[in-house]
């Protein structure tokens, strides 16, 4: 991006994929861009004493690339803020914040996400091993998951607050998509300012998806995934289908209100030059990460299978989370006219790598994208988001 300041949102940032992320930016910004240029990162964690964790990181990162002989100066800036994205209410104060405090936004990252693992199916695993190694460890069919998981929330009433069996939602929904899809609507006002103006995009939403967003595992009738056993793997799917779709004819009746800043209460003076915000759909290829809780040994020999399969000639185990993070700082940090030639919004970019690790960024196949039914299901699924996303507008207004 060209811009004087670019400002960047991520959440999720305290550990694992998001950290490495926002740790990325700042390595890849300085390396990319004229020294005029300032990083403003904006990183959002779901406590105060993990926001002070990952500050101090990002500091000594920042430290460490100024002793290898990067002008950093005052070229980057770090800001943090709490958010539980699984609690709407946490998720409104914190775009009411953002919204005090700037007056636009040039990238937001969805990268915070969590899966309700409760343990793994060991016998189907070896058996899967056993069959093809790269296919059991890129799609593995034996993690065991909760099912129904749901958050209450707290909804403003007169007199004080209430809860109750109507104001609860899907947990990994919420905190997969829905938590971000809400906050993404109430910062519309500062990404509807955001972009470098070297061409027709404003801000950008970038959306952090899996492998594992198998079609299968996505059900229009479960739309939170609250009666399947693949809860984490329908949040990936619902996330390829909002944002492969979000610019499609056929989904318009409902993104023209999910884009637009009209019910959105702010001060901000809101740029009205026809450029668009647009939605680009990443994931961070296989990483070891602890999204799966498991004993430190298990933890080991997971990170071995997967080294395994990438020397098997597997181009999505990146193993390490700083190469899982290529594909997000690459639609972060490229130019829109960049953006706009290789027509960014209509591929699912994966972070890959090769034999020897080195860093790499592929299209990646989405089963049944483009396909007979999918203008269909992507209409229904705006639809019903967009549905929610204003039934809970109305009771968070109390």
């Amino acid at each position: 991006m060209s811009s004087t300041e670019l400002i960047v949102l991520v959440t999720g940032v305290n550990s694992g994929l998001g950290l490495a992320l926002a740790q990325r930016l700042v390595s890849d910004f300085l390396a990319s861009h004229p020294s005029s240029s300032t990083l403003n990162l904006i990183l959002t964690t779901r406590s105060t004493p993990k926001s002070v964790a990952t500050l101090q990181y990002l500091v000594n990162h920042i430290a460490s690339l100024e002793n290898a002989g990067y002008t950093v100066a005052s070229r980057i800036k770090l800001n943090s803020f709490q958010v539980d994205l699984t609690n709407l209410a946490s998720v409104v104060s914190l775009a009411d914040e953002l919204r005090q405090k700037f007056q636009k936004i040039d990238v937001v990252i969805f990268n915070a996400g969590m899966g309700r693992f409760t343990g793994i199916d060991w016998l189907q695993c070896f058996k899967c091993l056993a069959s093809n190694w790269i296919n059991a460890v890129t799609y593995p069919d034996y993690k065991i998951q909760a099912v129904g998981c749901t958050k209450s929330q707290k909804i403003a009433a007169i007199g004080g607050v209430e809860e109750g069996a109507s104001h609860v939602i899907g947990e990994v929904f919420c905190a997969n998509v829905f938590g971000h899809y809400y906050l993404a609507h109430e910062l519309m006002p500062l990404l509807r300012n955001g972009g470098d103006h070297s061409g027709d995009i404003a801000g950008r939403l970038v959306w952090v998806s899996s492998l594992e967003a198998y079609k299968r595992a996505f059900n229009l009738e479960d739309l939170q995934g609250l009666n399947t056993t693949l809860s984490y793997e329908s949040s990936k799917r619902l996330t390829d289908v909002l944002s492969l779709s979000a610019s499609i004819p056929a989904t318009e009746p409902y993104t023209k209100s999910f884009f637009s800043c009209d019910d959105v209460e702010d001060s901000v003076t809101v740029k009205d030059d026809g450029r668009k915000v647009k939605s680009y759909l990443t994931h961070p290829g296989i990483c070891a990460t602890s999204i799966v809780q498991l004993h430190f040994i298990l933890s080991f020999g997971m990170t071995i299978a997967f080294y395994i399969a990438r020397w098997l000639g597997s181009p999505w185990h990146v193993v390490k989370p700083w190469i899982g993070a290529a594909s997000m700082c690459e639609l972060a940090l490229a130019s829109s006219q960049e953006i706009e030639e290789k027509h960014a919004e209509n591929v699912k970019w994966g972070s890959a790598t090769n034999f020897w690790g080195a860093s790499q960024v592929r299209p990646t196949d989405v089963e049944g994208y483009g396909g007979e039914d999918w203008e269909v299901v992507a209409r229904e699924t705006w639809k019903r988001l967009e549905d929610l996303r204003k039934l809970w507008k109305n009771k968070l207004k109390g």
